[in-house]
């Protein structure tokens, strides 16, 4: 919406023309468990901390605890205190090797490859022995 004086000078908003949200909303959907944890896991590969997991995943602060809290108690990644600054340490989120399989596995499944740690196994669905 624009506001015109009678000088000929346009003060006010950006002009809603209808579309401008269109993009955001049309992109915008619900992240899946399973995604966003990916997702953290990705984040922490090399090392961070986690206000940088929040706001690289877009996360609220409950949320990324969460997450944080679940991949610590499955394995998928761990902490340690970084001194090195000389202040209070900074608590340093980084996936171990658990976690680089969970992101193995979850990829396998979005890109539609078999993982060939399981690809050989039987469902045993309509097959006779």
């Amino acid at each position: 919406m624009f506001i015109f004086y009678s000088s000929g000078i346009t003060i006010g908003m950006k002009k809603n023309d209808g579309k401008s949200n269109t993009n955001v909303l049309e992109n915008s959907r619900r992240r899946s468990r399973e995604e966003i944890l990916a997702s953290v896991l990705t984040s922490a590969i090399n090392g961070t901390t986690k206000t940088k997991i929040m706001y690289s995943n877009a996360l609220s602060f409950v949320q990324v605890r969460y997450y944080i809290n679940y991949a610590l108690e499955s394995g998928f990644i761990r902490v340690y205190e970084d001194n090195s600054t000389g202040k209070r340490g900074k608590y340093i989120y980084i996936t171990t090797e658990k976690g680089l399989e969970y992101l193995k596995f979850y990829e396998s499944l979005n890109t539609g490859k078999a993982n060939p740690s399981i690809s050989g196994k039987s469902s045993g669905k309509g097959e006779k022995a």
